[in-house]
């Protein structure tokens, strides 16, 4: 049996700009699929991976904007926006129509139908909210555009696209990840990719093997389409792609492989401190995990806490986050702790003296305070575990 891999690419408005980094890892990591099924942006996006013009792609987001997508108007007279957004009651929702002009402009629907990689999309029926699913070769010739702004129509902000006398809206409503449409065509292994956009999101069904991709960031709001936010997307799927791979560790950041022993180093003693701590509180333990699994961290640990897995490396990833520091770039793990400990004048340790030295104030006090602020007690714990470890731990 053939092994015929499948992308399956959800919708999320301008949150599909990190779909694009993801095409651009997995040409690097040289993982081919045989089928990409989209729905919305993702049958946007799914054009250009089954046309093979990954470059175009990336080009097309770094200077979309509303414009191209939807028809809101350039002016900003009372009585003009008055007037459009009447206009807007009255049919339903905003017009889409710059995004057909724009699929006309970038896809090539007769590029793909000789492609070697197959692919199909979802729309929703309007009246029932039925779903339903299209291979190319469904559509007939010369329709794509119209069944691909069927697919992106995110009813209610958007207006209806009418298919021979049938209303259809955003495949999200219905199936926005389309697993199911992948699983028809052939595809025996998926790889999802999940902008958290709104819909209907099944749970993998299909009895395949499948790997899911999500960002740990924030990829914007589903209508703001800037090409510096599309930038940093893409960048970011790229590096979470390279993850998934195995390429890089971590989970918030692209951590690059080191010779060195800094991450087992750490984990231990972020452990030891962490234990410490906990024998001034006990409660200490829970405000940690807790910390974890709201910020979508690895919450457990290893038998051995050396371990310099994405569990004992997790806390100072926390850290990082809430200091701030930009997640664009690879580094290794020690590179990330320096750009952690440069991002602050003061040290977030010295906000709980008690739990972690022992000194003055109340380790109660300072217990409550971590239950209520469980990621400001981490970073503080993080701090106080690299400032422990010395500066020949960087060096």
């Amino acid at each position: 049996m053939n092994n015929t891999k499948a992308l399956v690419l959800a919708g999320g408005g301008a949150k599909g700009s990190y779909q694009v980094g993801v095409f651009r890892a997995l040409q690097e990591v040289g993982w081919q699929p045989g089928i990409v099924t989209g729905t919305s942006v993702g049958s946007l996006n799914g054009a250009f991976a089954v046309m093979d013009r990954v470059d175009q792609a990336e080009q097309l987001w770094r200077t979309l904007d509303v414009h191209n997508v939807l028809e809101i108007p350039h002016s900003s007279r009372p009585e003009e926006l008055r007037a459009f957004l009447l206009g807007v009651l009255r049919g339903g929702g905003l017009n889409i129509d710059p995004l057909g002009a724009t699929i006309d402009d970038y896809v090539d629907e007769e590029r793909m139908r000789t492609s070697p990689i197959r692919y199909g999309l979802v729309m929703t029926e309007m009246n029932t909210l039925k779903s339903h699913q299209y291979t190319l070769e469904e559509i007939p010739r010369g329709r794509l555009r119209e069944y691909m702004m069927a697919s992106s129509a995110c009813f209610p902000a958007l207006r209806p696209q009418e298919i021979d006398g049938v209303k259809y809206i955003d495949g999200g409503w219905s199936d926005n990840m389309p697993m199911d449409l992948a699983a028809r065509m052939g595809a025996t292994e998926l790889l999802t990719v999940d902008i958290d956009g709104v819909g209907v999101n099944h749970p993998n069904r299909t009895g395949l093997p499948g790997r899911l991709l999500r960002s740990h960031w924030d990829l914007g709001p589903l209508f703001e389409f800037d090409g510096k936010r599309a930038a940093r997307n893409i960048r970011l799927g790229y590096l979470d792609t390279l993850r998934l791979f195995g390429r890089v560790g971590g989970t918030a950041y692209a951590i690059l492989p080191a010779s060195d022993h800094f991450a087992a180093d750490f984990a231990a003693a972020y452990r030891s401190a962490l234990a410490d701590a906990a024998q001034r509180a006990p409660t200490i333990w829970l405000a940690e995990g807790m910390a974890r699994q709201v910020k979508g961290y690895p919450a457990t640990y290893e038998k051995d806490p050396a371990a310099p897995t994405a569990a004992g490396i997790a806390p100072l990833e926390l850290a990082a986050e809430r200091m701030q520091v930009p997640p664009e770039e690879p580094m290794t793990l020690k590179q990330l702790a320096l750009t952690f400990l440069g991002s602050f004048d003061q040290s977030p340790a010295d906000r709980f003296p008690a739990l972690l030295e022992g000194q003055g104030g109340s380790a109660v006090g300072e217990a409550a305070r971590a239950a209520a602020q469980p990621e400001e007690f981490v970073t503080a714990l993080v701090a106080r575990t690299l400032a422990g470890m010395g500066t020949r731990t960087f060096w």
